[in-house]
Order: structure tokens, then sequence, then C-alpha cells
């Protein structure tokens, strides 16, 4: 007895079914592979961001503890490319803290040069007073003329930092960082 049955088609996939199954590869890899480049840039700006915080920071409590116990502020002076303080420190020694925008640098030297800060963009300094006959703590600009480095009690310091994610890509991370240091030996 011999039945005829349905003929089996060859196992195998179609050009349709193959097509569907590349188009979505295709999408989930390209899906993959965008948020993986995501992830690899997040981590970088992270790094930088870290390093860039660290180095800020450190920055930061140097010039703060020594202004703090500054006599006096000797010298001033800013233009478009350059800024630059001269303290004379608590221990009596000339301290200039010097910026120049073509180095990208911020610079301590007391005779012996330091290199505070790399990849700095911005330093900006603002001297300020406390009225003589008052005991609150307002600040007013100085006025630079006459005998004003008697008068200065209070320096607001502003710098931004900044370094690129990678050297093709235009994309930066940046930090600013802004202190308003008074100067505690100095009486008025």
């Amino acid at each position: 007895m011999f039945t005829k049955g349905r003929s089996r088609k060859p196992a195998g996939w179609t050009l349709v079914e193959m097509i569907v199954a590349v188009g979505i590869f295709s999408i989930s890899g390209i899906a993959l592979a965008t948020i993986f480049l995501f992830c690899i840039r997040s981590f970088a700006a992270m790094t930088n961001y870290a390093t860039l915080d660290k180095c800020n920071r450190h920055a930061m409590d140097t010039l703060t503890a020594e202004i703090r116990q500054a006599q006096q502020v000797l010298s001033y002076s800013s233009n478009a490319t350059s800024t630059s303080l001269t303290i004379l420190n608590g221990s009596g020694v000339n301290v200039t803290y010097s910026f120049d925008s073509s180095k990208q640098q911020f610079i301590r030297n007391d005779g012996t040069s330091k290199v505070l800060l790399t990849n700095c963009n911005l330093v900006a300094f603002g001297l300020y007073m406390r009225p003589p006959a008052s005991n609150s703590f307002d600040m007013y600009p100085l006025d630079t003329s006459g005998n004003w480095q008697t008068q200065v009690k209070t320096i607001q310091l502003t710098w931004k930092t900044s370094m690129n994610i990678c050297p093709t890509a235009q994309i930066n991370s940046e930090d600013v960082q802004t202190a308003c240091i008074v100067i505690r030996k100095q009486q008025l």
C-alpha cells in the first residue's frame, strides 16, 4: 500500500526572510553601536571632569591659603592676553600669580615658577575693599587711583579650564571655579 502524500519542500530560507532578518540585525546593530559610542564619550567626559576638578581644587587650595595670609596686595594688571596679581605673602615674600592666554597656563612665581593650572582659558581677579567705619561684610569696588594697595581687603577670583574629550571631536569638558577670598592679616 502506497499512499501518495504531500511533497515536502526543501528546508531553507527564502530571500524575503533573509532580507527581513538582515534588516532587523542591522537596525539592532546600529542601535547598540550608538549606545556604545555614547557610553565611551560619557566615560571620557567624566574622566576629564574628574581630572579638571582635581587640578582646580589643588590650585584653589594653594591660592586661597596664601592670599588669606597675605600682608598686602602689591600690584595688579590685566589686559586682553594676560592677567597678574602680586601679593606680599605671610612670610614676607613677593608672590606673583599670572595668567597667559597664549600658553593657557596659570602660574605662581616667588622666584621659582610653578604651573598651578594648564588648559586654563580665563582668569579674572576682582579687587574690593570694605568700608572703613563699618562692621558689615559688604564689599565695594576698589578705586585704583592713589594708594589703593593698602585698601584691598577682598579678592574675587574666577577661572575656567577645559579639555577636549578627544582630539578629533569639538566637544569640551569645562570647569569654572570662583572664590571670594578675604585677606585676614591685613588690618583696615
